[in-house]
């Protein structure tokens, strides 16, 4: 289900003519108040019925009325409690005015005191249903497993910290194991002792990878 209010967002435009041509999943086009799509997942651990997990898709542009976008935010977060809701964001739109990975990242910090919300990094409008599939399926895994890993930040926005989107796997599982958190990331690409160790361990098996990423942090810095 999507809302049609897309249609009138430059960024989103397409996206009502992509859903509505897809013949699995079906898609159905409603006038939604608290969000814009939404997808269906189990409601209960060992129980086949499902609800829906409702997201909001924003992108750098949305957050130049900030304080309108956190309205939303906090407008579908309070809807649920909290419960299956998150925030679809869009990376790379049409004529970017900002960097989108640091718009994301920043939005990221801006809630992380107030809100537990997910938020999925879209790549480009091309991967938006496969994106969706494949955050789909992590639910249902979670869904079906006792104890699901905790999600870390820092893997699931590694793929873009870097001036080459997007990091090869071998790189982010590198990176990932030696930094925890995106604040590490950071201090890892700016630092003198940090950038020696990113070479360290990636020159030799992703040549090029660590100056990206270092190159990337350069050009803007978030303080966390």
């Amino acid at each position: 289900m999507f809302c049609t209010s897309l249609r009138k967002r430059p960024e989103w435009a397409t996206v009502p003519s992509m859903f509505l041509s897809s013949q699995n999943p079906r898609w159905k086009e409603k006038s939604l108040k608290t969000h814009d799509i939404a997808i269906p997942v189990p409601q209960f651990k060992h129980d086949e019925s499902r609800t829906l997990f409702l997201l909001l898709a924003l992108s750098p542009s949305d957050l130049q009325d900030l304080a309108s976008a956190m309205e939303r935010i906090q407008h579908l977060y309070h809807h649920t409690g909290g419960r299956n809701v998150g925030i679809l964001f869009l990376l790379n739109e049409k004529t970017p005015k900002v960097n989108g990975t640091i718009a994301m990242m920043n939005l990221q910090v801006s809630l992380f005191s107030t809100l537990e919300i997910p938020i999925i990094p879209l790549f480009s409008l091309s991967s938006l249903e496969k994106t969706l599939s494949t955050f789909q399926r992590q639910l249902i895994s979670k869904h079906h497993s006792a104890t699901p890993p905790p999600i870390n930040p820092a893997v699931s926005l590694l793929p873009y910290c870097t001036c080459n989107p997007t990091l090869p796997e071998h790189a982010r599982n590198v990176v990932s194991d030696i930094c925890h958190s995106l604040s590490e990331v950071t201090h890892a690409a700016t630092t003198e002792g940090g950038q020696r160790g990113l070479k360290h361990w990636l020159d030799g098996s992703v040549p090029g990878a660590a100056q990206d990423i270092i190159d990337f942090w350069a050009q803007e810095l978030v303080v966390y």
